[in-house]
């Protein structure tokens, strides 16, 4: 839990951060990196549905294994557009780097902590002293210090990478973690009768989709049509929930099987928006990354991130859903 090291892990992150920007004019074929996952079943319904001919867009998508990874892909020009969580673009902010934020796509309301039964009492009081995994410099890491500091108690927080932590958990190597909400299950399944979860309601992990300034600025009729062709699709998935739980399993090659996806439907609210708690979260989560030396001579306040929430966009589609001071 070493400030250096975590300065290491934000710095290796944002490192490919600097070349030009993709687009110089209205396109109609653009990139978009993420996935058609569970959290975003907009992107799964206009992708199953070619929701983009509408619009007068070819789209390619390109997964990745990570909201940073794709993050780091747009800024370094390969990407016209990523989905991630929010805390890439705290760091990107943070940085002055040149991206926006478009919308929040949904929220993950189901965070947890996991636990072995090395851990007796499952509270935050409960994880005082113990050994707890979690990838440094991350917003899991950001939740995990939350619990600990809201209940008083210090712990050993040990760096394990998203591959390894089921592992690590399972083996004993650490008595917690706190991982990625996509792989409580493979924790479930490996600790079996030890697994053990705490929930966390103090932190909602933020699906969002962000775009370079350049197509947002060069690019409205491309950014709106994008935008436009989402909304569609979060009204399809609102509609039809079934259908759109087939498209997850479909386009997704099978991956998540239709009993987890039915079972972690409920995990998630899926609205599309661009609000104060976004932005309320991303200056204690800025706060949190200024305060452990991570960026220095930066100051995390509502000035800094407010000109990176790019609400022209959606407010032209949907001005209900922008509720922005």
């Amino acid at each position: 839990m070493k400030a250096a090291y975590l300065t290491g892990v934000i710095a290796v992150g944002i490192s490919l951060a600097v070349a030009t920007p993709a687009a110089a004019a209205d396109k109609t074929s653009i990139v978009i990196g993420g996935g058609p996952y569970l959290d975003v079943p907009q992107m799964t319904q206009a992708i199953d549905k070619n929701l983009w001919k509408k619009q007068g867009l070819t789209v390619k998508m390109i997964p990745f294994r990570s909201g940073r990874a794709a993050f780091e892909a747009m800024m370094g020009g390969q990407l016209d557009y990523a989905l991630m969580a929010e805390f890439p673009a705290v760091i990107g902010a943070m940085r002055n780097l040149k991206f926006g934020v478009l919308a929040e796509m949904s929220q993950y309301v189901a965070t947890r902590v996991i636990a072995s039964d090395k851990v007796k009492q499952l509270s935050g009081k409960g994880l005082a002293g113990h050994k707890i995994g979690t990838t440094i410099g991350t917003n899991v890491h950001f939740m995990l210090e939350g619990v600990l500091n809201s209940a008083g108690v210090k712990a050993e927080i040990v760096s394990v990478s998203p591959p390894d932590i089921i592992a690590a958990l399972a083996r004993g190597d650490v008595d917690a973690a706190a991982m990625f909400p996509s792989f409580y299950g493979g924790a479930k399944k490996a600790l079996g009768s030890r697994y053990q979860e705490l929930p966390v309601a103090s932190y909602r992990t933020r699906f969002i989709l962000s775009g370079t300034a350049d197509m947002i600025d060069n690019s409205p009729k491309t950014t709106r049509g994008v935008l436009a062709a989402l909304l569609e699709g979060e009204k399809l998935s609102e509609t039809n929930v079934e259908d759109t739980q087939k498209a997850v399993h479909k386009i997704n090659q099978g991956r998540f099987s239709m009993g987890f996806i039915k079972e972690s439907w409920p995990n998630y609210r899926r609205r599309m928006n661009l609000d104060e708690d976004l932005i309320n979260l991303m200056i204690a989560e800025g706060k949190w990354i200024a305060g452990r030396g991570s960026i220095k001579g930066v100051k995390s306040t509502r000035a800094l991130y407010r000109p990176f929430l790019r609400e022209g966009p959606l407010k032209s589609l949907a001005p209900d859903r922008v509720t922005l001071k």
